[in-house]
């Protein structure tokens, strides 16, 4: 845990933090706006109001900010770092009430933070933290409930709200998270009901859990209502809509086939950083010898570190970040299967020996993987886009917008210029090229200045609009900036 700490708070104030620079900071607030159910989003243009998640990782980041003076890159990373460490809390009372002794805690809370993928995205600027705590705490009131002897209606109603409230935020938080959960307690409740009524006994327990998970759905369901409903309202948003994005979000049945899946993310993400050969090994034999509900929980964690592969698969693949969502779940099935290893009572030296040694080589390749690939990554004090999106905050208005041409939607350039954007991907929008965007900006700012325009190819700046009269301009390694004359 000290380790985790060093790691996680050495260069605290780099500014290139790990999810503001890379894909997820398109849905942060602005402070502006219509409120926290329309809270917008700077970089699809207008309307600006295009909500994604529920914004309350980015409501905590922001109200930490105002209250204790950090910047907003810090006060991110810092309500992330919270909510990673939280995570210890449920995830530790699921392997207790499964039968799992201080041991396997031990050890789990060993992996967890020499874990590549938590030292380096628990850091980031991003909400994978909280919707990950939320549903280990959903989780743990459903296990609750589950394995209550004999609970009365006030101790279940208590309960079920609990599970409700938490799996509700969750949801609403990071969907793809808490889905395969939401999922995974479903078949659990329906195994439970059918064997509850096989045995000719009340039901009140299934219908109060019943009732949890089906409000928590139904605050999902009227959360992406309201988002698409408010994307509907101009043609740009209509394109970004659940049903729009649906082959984005889940993928070809075909990819599920694929290399890039089973090697690209299974083995080149998720097992080869921790070791998979030892891993398998001990998995297998902890599984062989345990016992319900040991047994129970271990396969039911090994579900939850796959299922979303298979569900949300072209988002596995396309994002590394997304793993954050699942791995956990990994590791304490290892946790919990090299602790009933250890804490066999007839356990052989020889085995204690190959577990123990087993574990270090896991630890030994997280670190390894994490000191090769993401430290590196997270100790980068400059880039183009932080040195570009620096020279657009300091010569443009702040009521200012810009132009991003060919960063697919990247949020970054708006991050770092603190500017509204409109970021034309490679391909056109609405029929609309670069050139058109260019010619035309209004359409995509909706009435607010042309700052500057950003782009990979060369601009010609015949081409700018009367309202962009270039006042600099500027090559930066790959990217080409204009600077408009503009005024507020």
């Amino acid at each position: 845990m000290s380790f985790n700490g060093l790691a996680v708070t050495t260069h605290w104030s780099c500014p290139q933090a790990p999810g503001c620079t890379d894909q997820r900071g398109d849905t942060f607030p602005e402070t502006g706006g219509d409120g926290l159910l329309n809270y917008q989003t700077p970089v699809v243009g207008a309307p600006w109001s295009i909500p994604f998640e529920f914004p309350l990782f980015q409501w905590l980041s922001h109200q930490l900010a105002n209250f204790t003076g950090l910047n907003l890159s810090s006060s991110g990373r810092l309500v992330s770092v919270l909510f990673g460490a939280g995570c210890f809390w449920p995830a530790s009372r699921l392997m207790r009430r499964a039968g799992l002794g201080g041991t396997s805690i031990v050890v789990m809370i060993l992996l967890y933070c020499t874990s590549s993928i938590y030292l380096y995205w628990n850091r980031a600027f991003l909400m994978e933290s909280t919707a990950l705590f939320f549903t280990l705490v959903s989780l743990d009131c459903y296990g609750q409930i589950r394995l209550e002897p004999t609970p009365g209606t006030l101790k279940l109603s208590l309960r079920s709200s609990g599970l409700a409230l938490t799996l509700a935020i969750a949801l609403v938080v990071k969907a793809t998270t808490a889905l395969p959960a939401l999922a995974l307690m479903g078949v659990d409740w329906i195994w439970q009901t059918h064997q509850t009524a096989k045995r000719h006994r009340p039901l009140q327990r299934q219908l109060f859990v019943a009732s949890a998970l089906a409000v928590a759905f139904a605050l999902l369901y009227s959360w992406t209502h309201h988002a698409d409903a408010l994307k509907q309202l101009k043609p740009i948003g209509a394109q970004l809509t659940s049903s729009a994005l649906k082959a984005w979000n889940f993928g070809q049945p075909s990819q599920r086939l694929q290399a890039e899946l089973w090697d690209g993310v299974v083995l080149q993400r998720m097992l080869f950083p921790i070791a998979a050969l030892p891993i398998t090994g001990v998995v297998a034999a902890g599984v062989w010898i345990s016992k319900p509900p040991s047994r129970t929980f271990l396969l039911g964690s090994l579900a939850l570190a796959f299922a979303p592969l298979l569900l949300f698969t072209n988002l596995h693949i396309a994002h590394t970040y997304y793993q954050a969502s699942n791995q956990i779940f990994l590791l304490m099935v290892v946790a919990g299967a090299a602790g009933l290893l250890l804490d066999q009572p007839q356990r052989q030296p020889w085995t204690q020996g190959l577990v123990l040694a087993s574990l270090t080589i896991i630890i030994i390749a997280n670190l390894h993987h994490f000191a090769r690939e993401d430290w590196p990554r997270s100790q980068r004090f400059s880039s183009d886009k932080l040195a570009i999106g620096q020279l657009i905050d300091k010569n443009t208005p702040t009521n200012s917008a810009i132009l991003v041409i060919g960063d697919d939607w990247s949020s970054a350039f708006a991050y770092h210029s603190q500017r509204r954007a409109f970021t034309q991907p490679n391909w056109p929008v609405l029929g609309r090229s670069a050139a058109d965007v260019l010619r035309d900006p209004q359409t995509a700012l909706d009435g607010s200045p042309l700052g500057a325009v950003v782009s990979k190819q060369p601009i010609d700046t015949t081409q700018l609009p009367p309202a962009c009269q270039p006042r600099q301009q500027r090559k930066i390694k790959r990217w080409h900036v204009v600077i408009c004359d503009a005024t507020d």
